[in-house]
């Protein structure tokens, strides 16, 4: 990961526990996100297309949509990628002495571009990417992700892959606003994603993440 393009915080989430996202602004369209009918309106110039799932010329490789869209005149875009076997010129994260290393098969990827910008490409190809003992292990991660002071200020995305059953999250800015995110499903793994588009000059008051049926699951306000 690039020391300068953007600032990452991660962590292994209990099973069932769920994870839990960022903020943004916008007026989303459907299937990605949707803005809250009711706390009011939000700002316009953010706006989200639905998520797709799409195919790759590499065999074995899987990609879906998170989501895309336009903040202002800068544009965002999110997928989501599984190699099914580690691709070449990955190397395996190294372990303390005793720590048996697990035998990974493949990777996961989140790929994320601000105005066509890959964001951690100073870090490599594979800065963005968690390895996997295969297509069911759950990731359980979250992300803060920016091209300017470590993803602390500027235009930014948030990235959540959730455990199940997180279904969606629900974020309240400092200004009172909230946003609604869904989890969109790599079909036939247990890797999922969901991304909240940030405007510049907008924080997070709070995260709260939510089962499909409409039960809280986390309440998170660490998140700036």
């Amino acid at each position: 990961m690039s020391t300068t393009a953007t600032k990452r915080t991660r962590w292994k989430m209990a099973a069932g526990a769920g994870v839990a996202a960022a903020a943004a602004t916008g007026v989303a369209l459907s299937g990605v996100a949707s803005a809250s009918t009711t706390t009011g309106a939000v700002d316009p110039s953010v706006t989200a297309k639905t998520a797709q799932r799409t195919t790759t010329a590499q065999p074995a490789v899987e990609r879906v949509l998170v989501g895309q869209g336009r903040m202002g005149a800068v544009t965002w875009k999110v997928d989501l990628e599984y190699y099914r076997h580690l691709p070449p010129g990955f190397r395996v994260p190294s372990f303390p002495p005793g720590i048996k290393t697990p035998k990974y098969t493949g990777l996961v990827c989140e790929r994320m571009y601000l105005n066509g910008v890959r964001i951690d490409h100073q870090g490599g190809p594979w800065a963005d990417c968690s390895p996997v003992t295969g297509a069911h292990q759950p990731i359980g991660e979250e992300s803060l992700n920016g091209l300017t002071d470590k993803g602390t200020s500027g235009y930014r995305l948030f990235v959540g892959q959730p455990m199940a059953p997180v279904a969606y999250a629900v974020l309240t800015f400092t200004n009172g606003r909230t946003y609604r995110a869904n989890t969109v499903h790599l079909p036939g793994t247990a890797f999922g994603a969901f991304t909240i588009p940030i405007g510049k000059g907008w924080y997070i008051r709070s995260v709260d993440t939510y089962s499909r049926d409409g039960h809280r699951l986390s309440h998170e306000t660490e998140w700036h």
